[in-house]
């Protein structure tokens, strides 16, 4: 239990005061410093971005100032009515003001008085304009004294410490999962990398401003959702019937000028968005369409009669891609014919493309196996 003392309840804080004042003044010479680089070096945005992290800190720091001497002021006039108690009391009992001390900086009924020696429990009337005092005994008889405000260091316990660790461990987060999963949630390509930004947008921004939530909370939630992405990112890429129904697959609109109802209303394709998608690729009538494929994205894909070059890669990650060989009028036999004349097998493959009526092929690169050993010795030597 803590038990503060008069002289802390009436002090005029001049330790923090001090140490505020130290602070500031390193914010001053922090900007003349930087002002004056900056204006000598007005080419090298170092300086400037340097001072424009410098002008937030400190927008920052008054910021938190003002929230403090708000709270502050409040504080003050509730320790001021402690202390006058307090004062009361030692006359009372003959006691000196520097054995005073009291448990709460706040009035309270049931606070803890200890006036030299003797403990006093406090109770008072429902206006609290009046108050008895009933001696008293502690359980552990070995109270934290406070006798002077000093410059707390321990900031985990601000609300604002706390907030700021939570928007920073979200921001690092995010930028993890984005360089981890091929940056495809910057242009997302399916439902996946869409619900992605959604989620962990919706975690980040609900989750920073509930106290009840501490910061290991936060960040172990972060993490089981990112266990659930890159789960479903290697369900997709490993299995063709998670890959359909995760992500789905290009859905054909238009073959050969003839609308596939079905598969417009399938994917809730009305009539005018289909019209209205023409009209962005200025196109005037769908007879003009040799294909159109809906894209897992939303997005549209258009040929058209005169340019009926295929854009659709016959092989992808060392998988064959049927949909394709129906459009080009071949099967699996003479694709795998085509791959063994480069000598090399479906399953190496990255990406094969039909242009200008030949396979292209780019394999996987293959890497030479090595030993623990030469790996070791290999990077001993680099780094020598």
């Amino acid at each position: 239990m803590n038990l503060f003392s008069y002289h802390y309840l009436t002090q005029n804080f001049s330790n923090l005061t001090l140490w505020l004042s130290l602070i500031a003044g390193a914010f001053v010479v922090a900007f003349i410093v930087l002002g004056v680089l900056y204006l000598r070096n007005r080419t090298n945005l170092k300086y400037r971005d340097f001072f424009i992290v410098l002008c937030f800190l400190a927008i920052l720091f008054v910021s938190l100032q003002f929230s403090n001497f708000m709270s502050a002021q409040s504080s003050s006039s509730q320790s001021g009515q402690t202390a006058t108690m307090l004062k009361n009391i030692s006359k009372q009992k003959h006691v000196p003001l520097s054995q005073m001390y009291a448990n709460s900086t706040q009035l309270q009924n049931g606070m803890t008085i200890k006036a030299g020696k003797q403990y006093y429990q406090v109770d008072f009337n429902n206006d609290q304009s009046g108050y008895s005092l009933t001696p008293t005994n502690l359980v552990y008889n070995k109270p934290n004294y406070v006798v002077a405000n000093h410059f707390n260091f321990n900031f985990m316990n601000n609300i604002y410490v706390v907030l700021g660790m939570k928007l920073l461990i979200g921001f690092i987060m995010l930028v993890i999962q984005i360089n981890l999963s091929g940056k495809g949630n910057l242009m997302p390509s399916n439902a996946i990398d869409q619900l992605q930004n959604y989620v962990l947008g919706g975690i980040i921004g609900g989750m920073i401003y509930n106290d009840a939530i501490t910061i290991l909370q936060f960040f172990i939630v972060l993490l089981i959702w990112s266990l659930i992405i890159f789960g479903s990112k290697l369900l997709v890429r490993q299995s063709d019937f998670f890959k359909r129904m995760l992500t789905g697959n290009p859905q054909k609109i238009i073959t050969n000028g003839n609308i596939i109802v079905d598969n417009a209303l399938k994917n809730g394709m009305t009539g005018s968005d289909l019209a209205f998608k023409l009209r962005l690729e200025n196109i005037g009538s769908f007879q003009d369409v040799k294909s159109a494929i809906l894209e897992q994205n939303g997005q549209m894909t258009i040929t058209t009669y005169g340019s009926e070059s295929i854009r659709y890669p016959l092989i992808t990650d060392g998988k064959v891609d049927e949909s394709v060989l129906d459009r080009i009028g071949k099967d699996e036999k003479w694709v795998e014919e085509q791959v063994n004349k480069q000598n090399l097998s479906v399953s190496q493959v990255y990406l094969g493309q039909l242009i200008n009526g030949k396979l292209v092929l780019v394999p996987y690169p293959q890497h030479q196996h090595r030993s623990v050993k030469s790996f070791i010795q290999d990077t001993t030597n680099k780094i020598k």
